[in-house]
């Protein structure tokens, strides 16, 4: 039985605020999958780690940063927070299979990042890190963002393998996708 969550930071005003893992463990003790989209790509991700401690059975991980300029914020838009999380040094996540990332670029934040994963998720066998995918309202991907090229991919895919004791199989980098 699979059990997901979605959150869309982009169309909802969603605040989270990371409980200690052991509160939320009985709530997301079944999630399999879980979707974290619309995030600023300004915002550290660490934040996003708290999942992975209070959902032990998740599979599939997917965060999407993305902010276009067609975005107008609302008087009901949140307002950008950068929130500092920090996970628990002994995490060891066994069920893990796949962390995808779009709106992935070469920073040395998202990498860093992708390596914590690494190192807690023990079971992780593929990474999957896109590029933006474009705005379904103006077609346009978010304009500070660029494209990453063969060569940069390749130096990301040697700095996030270099020195990792990761049992990933797969790290797959793609420029850019297509509009879902």
């Amino acid at each position: 039985m699979t059990s997901a969550l979605h959150l869309n930071f982009r169309h909802q005003m969603i605040w989270i605020h990371p409980e200690h893992p052991k509160h939320l463990t009985a709530i997301f003790r079944n999630l399999t999958e879980v979707s974290f989209s619309g995030i600023f790509p300004e915002c550290d991700l660490s934040w996003t780690l708290f999942i992975l401690e209070a959902a032990p059975a998740l599979h599939k991980f997917t965060l999407s940063r993305e902010r276009h300029a067609c975005d107008i914020p609302s008087q009901d838009s949140a307002e950008k927070t950068n929130m500092v999380w920090e996970p628990s040094k002994d995490l060891k996540h066994l069920k893990l299979k796949l962390l995808r990332m779009y709106g992935f670029e070469d920073e040395d934040k998202v990498t860093n990042y992708i390596r914590l994963v690494m190192e807690r998720a023990v079971g992780l066998k593929r990474i999957e890190l896109r590029g933006e995918v474009p705005c379904e309202k103006c077609d346009a991907i978010y304009p500070r963002r660029s494209q990453v090229d063969k060569g940069r991919r390749r130096r990301i895919k040697e700095r996030l393998t270099h020195e990792s004791s990761s049992a990933v199989g797969m790290i797959m980098l793609v420029a850019a996708m297509p509009a879902r």
